[in-house]
């Protein structure tokens, strides 16, 4: 704050100096210390009540109950500090609510924590920039650096504010620290008067009435070795958990006001690689991956024909090399991305060399990442699909916007917006694989593909696919465009899976609800007249199915 001075001539004619301070000056929004106990207070409700959701209960809601916890209790610190919320930070409500929501709508393991780490980066990069909103213009070092240091608020900050506390209350004047004294005394001295008291009373009418010793002893029965090590188990990861949110809470309405420096766009290091260094990375991969191409047109993608001539069958040639050509793409985007920040381009003719031969480089890794697709898709027709295939086929799709997304930033020379690029492209990823319901994906394929004349898997429809493949499977085996021996099949499938639910029995508590077993437990329930007809036959490592006399592993004992 400036202060200015200014002269008022008062009504005897006397001159009087007046000193304003209603000047704008640039202010870094910094918490009140009186409301800094409301962010461990808010905090500290909301780990307690996570551990009652949590403990000793099946997983359901507690992920999404969690996150909406975080947020209402930064409404609340939003309407006690009266403070204002960048627009563009609440554009992160949107992936923090989808993937929070998503978690009690899909059980697929890979899902599920695409999710739950989307959704978390996504609450991180609202504390980070709350109050300026600037993640949208982030580069990848702002991104790094606002996550390093939220990580280090979330360490030191509430350590911090409980030293400035303390060194507040050093600084009260004695008459306060005596009147706070005065009336906490008497709660203490009645406490030491009341407790010795209160044991010696109770010890007598408990020798005098059994009834009431035994009552009295039930009380504090829960208080053995196993559960006061429970006890302080969950009072440390609650403490944790507080911990860390109170500095979460301080770093967003205190560092996020503070707005950094973009532009003028200044690289980490300045660039050392001169032209000849970077022509002969550029050209010589270039021409490998030519050459490469060369004979994936000439055999790969030219059919079978060609292939068996060479002495390998077609299935033996796109079995190998499949995630050595994904690593190669990988790679090559991470070694342009590179170049592009290491290599001198002083020229006008250097800049567009680089920006060619970079294309060129990129068009080629995306023609490479259509053969390791097609590889996959073979991969598919001899086997059918597995959940790492089908999150395979999602990621190799996005990875190619990548690819071009990162040709038009260097089009354009925009290459300073290839964080924003690749939030978009890991959002979108997510949000694939939420919308394609991977388990239900793969049943449905699976199932088609034996329809066509292959055999079912059913030992992977039995043990890897979750509830969320439960109602395709249903609407297969009810459609009646099987033949007889697969649907045979599905309903063994359907029938072990449903004894398998009845051992994991109906949630007690209402947090552990999800949206797909509790689907899969009414289909369950909707089928049990024919699912009965699949008897289990007791062994001595389980329970198994009788399918066309083999025997299929159902459960364990």
């Amino acid at each position: 704050m400036i202060a200015l001075s200014r002269e008022i001539i008062s009504p005897d004619g006397i001159r009087v100096t007046h000193m304003d301070n209603e000047i704008d000056s640039p202010k870094q929004n910094s918490t009140p210390k009186q409301h800094r106990s409301y962010f461990l207070l808010i905090a500290l409700v909301t780990a307690v009540l996570f551990d009652q959701m949590v403990w000793q209960k099946s997983l359901g809601m507690q992920f999404l109950i969690l996150i909406l916890l975080i947020l209402v209790g930064g409404l609340v610190l939003i309407f006690i500090e009266k403070a204002r919320i960048a627009w563009q930070s609440t554009l992160l409500l949107v992936p923090i609510l989808f993937m929070d929501a998503m978690t009690v709508l899909r059980l697929d393991g890979f899902t599920n924590f695409s999710n739950v780490v989307v959704s978390l980066f996504s609450l991180g990069l609202l504390a980070i920039t709350l109050l300026n909103g600037q993640w949208l213009h982030f580069r990848l070092r702002e991104h790094l650096l606002g996550f390093l240091h939220l990580a280090l608020s979330m360490l030191i900050e509430p350590v911090r504010w409980l030293m400035e506390a303390f060194k507040r209350s050093e600084r009260t004047p004695e008459d306060q620290k005596t009147s706070k004294w005065v009336r906490l005394t008497p709660f203490l001295r009645g406490l030491l008067i009341a407790v010795p008291v209160l044991i010696v009373l109770s010890a007598l009418l408990a020798s005098a009435d059994p009834i009431f010793a035994r009552r009295l002893a039930s009380i504090f029965d829960w208080i053995t070795i196993d559960k006061l090590f429970e006890i302080i188990f969950r009072l440390i990861y609650i403490s944790v958990l507080a911990y860390g949110l109170t500095g979460a809470y301080l770093h967003a309405f205190t560092h996020s006001a503070k707005k950094q420096q973009i532009e003028p766009d200044q690289p980490v290091i300045a660039p050392f690689l001169g032209r000849t260094e970077y022509l002969m990375v550029l050209i010589s991969i270039n021409l490998l991956f030519f050459a490469f191409l060369i004979i994936q047109f000439q055999y790969f993608f030219a059919g079978e024909a060609n292939i068996s001539y060479e002495g390998f069958t077609y299935a033996e040639y796109a079995r190998r090399g499949f995630f050595e050509l994904l690593a190669v793409a990988l790679i090559s985007l991470l070694l342009f991305l590179g170049l592009s920040a290491t290599a001198r381009r002083d020229t006008k003719w250097g800049r567009r060399l680089f920006s060619g031969l970079g294309i060129l480089l990129m068009l080629q890794v995306g023609v490479i990442l259509l053969s390791a697709f097609q590889r996959l898709n073979l991969y598919e027709q001899a086997y059918g699909l597995t959940q790492l295939r089908t999150v395979t086929y999602v990621f190799m799709i996005w990875l190619g916007i990548l690819l071009f997304g990162t040709v038009a930033l260097e089009v354009f020379s925009r290459l300073k917006r290839m964080a924003l690029l690749l939030i978009v492209v890991i959002l979108g990823f997510t949000v694939t694989l939420n919308l394609i319901k991977v388990d239900a994906f793969i049943a449905d394929r699976n199932i088609q593909h034996a329809a066509s004349g292959h055999p079912l898997d059913v030992n992977y429809l039995i043990w890897n696919l979750s509830a969320d493949a439960v109602p395709v499977m249903f609407a297969h085996f009810n459609s009646g465009d099987l033949p007889e021996d697969i649907r045979a099949e599905l309903g063994a499938v359907l029938a072990c899976r449903a004894y398998r639910a009845q051992d994991e029995g109906t949630p007690k508590a209402w947090v552990s609800y999800h949206y797909s077993k509790a689907r899969a437990a009414d289909l369950y329930q909707r089928h049990a007249e024919y699912l009965k007809g699949f008897p289990l036959l007791e062994q001595d490592d389980g329970w198994y199915l009788q399918l066309e006399g083999e025997l299929v592993y159902c459960q364990s004992k």
